[in-house]
């Protein structure tokens, strides 16, 4: 097999060698030139003659879309696909109805080799159909053999409709004996829909014309690109309708325009996140101002990046899980306490930290303010339970304790509590904002003076999908 020519149209040279490279690793044996300008491109559509196009949507002096014009112009037989790192659903369903054979994101490379030979297969089998209408007119020993081997789908039926012969391949395609075959009409397996031409449309009788013609094939669709081509016989029409069967890749378009609704729904939602974690974080500062003429204003911002990164090690997490709407809350608490500890410049070897956690996973909603209760429980910790003691451990235990229902637990060993200070009333803005996050998971919050243990008893907040 001779070595296919493609050609590249690319102004960013390292995105064209992982095209390359991706090419290579499907086994694709080529020969390549990159272009970037509309006269290079012509020059090489004649010169190079290439088998295949690979063309970037936007270039800074040229683009996707003239290049496909032109090359429809030029060169109409040749496979042309879109390699871009950004396409809407709009284009990409206009640029195929334009000529365009496929579409293939920077972002899913390796689905490229695959687009690459399908569209090749279906180049060959395109020049191959042309062939053989035109071998159909000169012989019938030949029309005959091609007639029968071709692989597309031929039906011949006269202008009422009824079916007169038809291919093997249109058999297999309709499910029928060929007994049974000629005495159906075309009307028998056509469905009937405002979108869809039937024998009735004049439109349906021009040669030439290829239509998307859907069948009721024992209860199920399929889709056929039919080429009408009709000739005078005995003073009749005898229309041969040369099909191609495009059932996968209609039900491929269908998927990705799900698949893009669906991303369109994720992105909504991640931005409605995005905007309640920046409202968070503005109450936080909001609050911290009226804080910082009591306290030093580096411990202030200490506190104020604590609180943020522990909002940010949520999305840290999320970014690395399959599911993008819950976390492993055990892995989340380590990497929260362990950014505390570097904080605060904790010696672990002195100060220890005891960790039991259950195998939990929690929705983003529930996370994020029992995330911001630990960071303030254990900073209190940090920053005042252990100025007199050297040596001690500060314990974090979560379990679960119902079918949707937690227990966290946060107690030091640090140094005790003065008798005459009640903990739970204290106005400082950790324990504020302690409260505040209690009141939003539903919760109930308790305290035990002797051991130094704050005790929540929370749910997991219900979900709510926002379109």
């Amino acid at each position: 097999m001779e070595q296919i020519r493609i050609l590249i149209v690319e102004d960013v040279e390292l995105d064209a060698e992982l095209t390359e490279h991706e090419l290579k690793r499907a086994n694709i044996d080529f020969i390549s030139k990159r272009v970037e300008e509309k006269q290079d491109f012509k020059r090489e559509l004649e010169e190079f003659k290439p088998d295949l196009i690979l063309a970037d949507h936007s270039l800074p002096h040229f683009d996707g879309v003239s290049a496909l014009k032109i090359c429809r112009v030029m060169a109409p037989d040749i496979p042309f696909i879109f390699v871009s790192g950004k396409i809407g659903e709009d284009f990409a369903v206009e640029m195929l109805k334009n000529g365009a054979t496929d579409y293939v994101l920077k972002s899913n490379l390796p689905k490229l080799g695959h687009a690459v030979k399908r569209a090749l297969k279906e180049s060959n089998e395109q020049l191959e159909l042309k062939k053989a209408q035109n071998a159909l007119m000169e012989s019938e020993n030949k029309y005959r053999t091609l007639f029968e081997k071709n692989k597309n789908p031929i039906i011949v039926f006269d202008e009422q409709g009824n079916f007169k012969d038809s291919n093997d391949a249109a058999l297999e395609f309709m499910e029928v004996e060929r007994a049974e075959f000629l005495t159906k009409n075309l009307s028998d397996y056509i469905f009937y829909h405002k979108d869809v031409k039937t024998i009735e449309d004049e439109e349906f009788w021009f040669e030439g014309n290829i239509l998307e013609v859907k069948f009721n094939i024992n209860g199920k669709y399929k889709i056929l690109d039919l080429t009408i081509t009709p000739i005078k016989l005995n003073n009749k029409n005898i229309i041969f309708g040369v099909g191609n069967d495009i059932t996968e890749r209609k039900k491929a378009e269908e998927e990705i325009l799900c698949s893009l609704n669906e991303k369109e729904l994720l992105l909504r939602e991640i931005h409605h996140r995005v905007k309640n974690n920046l409202q968070i974080i503005s109450t936080l500062l909001t609050l911290q101002t009226s804080q910082s003429k009591k306290n030093n204003i580096n411990d202030l911002y200490r506190e104020s990046q604590n609180r943020i990164q522990s909002i940010a090690l949520i999305h840290e997490n999320l970014y690395h899980s399959d599911d993008l709407a819950h976390i492993n809350f055990e892995a989340y608490v380590k990497g929260l306490i362990t950014d505390l500890f570097d904080s605060y410049g904790v010696n672990p070897k002195k100060i220890g930290m005891n960790l039991h956690i259950d195998d939990i996973t929690l929705g983003i909603e529930t996370a994020i303010p029992c995330g911001l209760i630990i960071n303030e429980l254990v900073s209190n910790s940090l920053k005042h339970g252990f100025h007199n003691k050297e040596t001690g451990l500060v314990s974090v235990d979560i379990k679960k304790i119902g079918k949707s229902k937690f227990e966290l637990k946060v107690f030091d060993t640090g140094s005790p509590f003065q008798e005459d200070i009640n903990v739970l009333s204290n106005d400082s803005l950790g324990l504020e904002l302690i409260k505040n996050l209690v009141e939003q998971l539903d919760a109930n919050l308790s305290f035990k003076k002797d051991i130094k243990e704050f005790k929540i008893i929370f749910k997991e907040l219900e979900y709510k999908e926002r379109i």
